[in-house]
């Protein structure tokens, strides 16, 4: 078996994509947490500085998709992408509209909620001495909507930001009508992106029980790799 660690920040819907692709493979691997001040310590893992990083058997992988198209050569089953051509363009485009879309709303629901916002500083300094939450509790939060406001979800009120995490639910539900995944006729990498960022704000955030009041995502949700 291979030696495999996953570098990660346990709240990080990122970290948890790479988790589940680990789970639907079979891969054993242990985790190393930057939680709280430790965060500084990613700087030093990659170029990028930025975590989930998987070190497998000496060599170093960065950036979710990267790491899970890598983990896709190593252990091709079950495959993370259908074979049907069209099914396959379709959860590539998933993929990545939960990374660079869906996040930033994902974002905004836990960390520009003020009722919201200790629960998620907690998780980042779970582990942590209780001194550092209150550091973080000061710099996360205006540097996440420093984030925010530059990609641009963070210049729209609340209520457009949670109308527009239930529109798309809503989205997410009529795609799942079909076959019970999102691309194709198995989970996929678009299932386990998607998921994982819903899974976030569903641990998280006040918008849950919309979620949680969405029959087919529950169970959609209940079927993917755990992570």
């Amino acid at each position: 078996m291979p030696d495999v660690v996953l570098h990660q920040w346990e709240i990080s819907p990122f970290c948890r994509k790479v988790r589940k692709v680990l789970a639907l493979k079979g891969v054993a691997y242990r985790t190393v947490e930057y939680n709280g001040l430790r965060a500084r310590g990613a700087a030093r893992l990659s170029p990028a500085g930025k975590l989930p990083v998987l070190d497998y058997d000496g060599e170093r992988i960065q950036d979710s998709s990267a790491i899970c198209d890598f983990l896709d050569g190593k252990h091709p089953s079950p495959a993370l992408v259908p074979a049907d051509p069209e099914a396959r363009a379709l959860a590539h485009v998933l993929e990545d509209w939960a990374d660079e879309s869906l996040y930033f709303v994902e974002v905004y629901l836990r960390f520009a909620i003020p009722e919201v916002l200790p629960t998620a500083i907690d998780l980042l300094c779970a582990g942590r001495p209780r001194w550092e939450r209150a550091i973080f509790a000061l710099a996360a939060p205006s540097t996440l909507r420093k984030k925010l406001r530059a990609q641009g979800t963070g210049k729209l009120p609340r209520d457009r930001v949670e109308q527009i995490f239930t529109a798309h639910l809503e989205r997410i539900d009529t795609l799942l009508a079909r076959t019970g995944w999102l691309a194709g006729s198995a989970c996929t990498i678009a299932d386990i992106a998607v998921g994982s960022q819903l899974e976030e704000v569903r641990r998280t955030s006040h918008l849950a029980p919309r979620i949680d009041g969405t029959p087919r995502v529950v169970d959609w949700l209940s079927r993917l790799p755990a992570g």
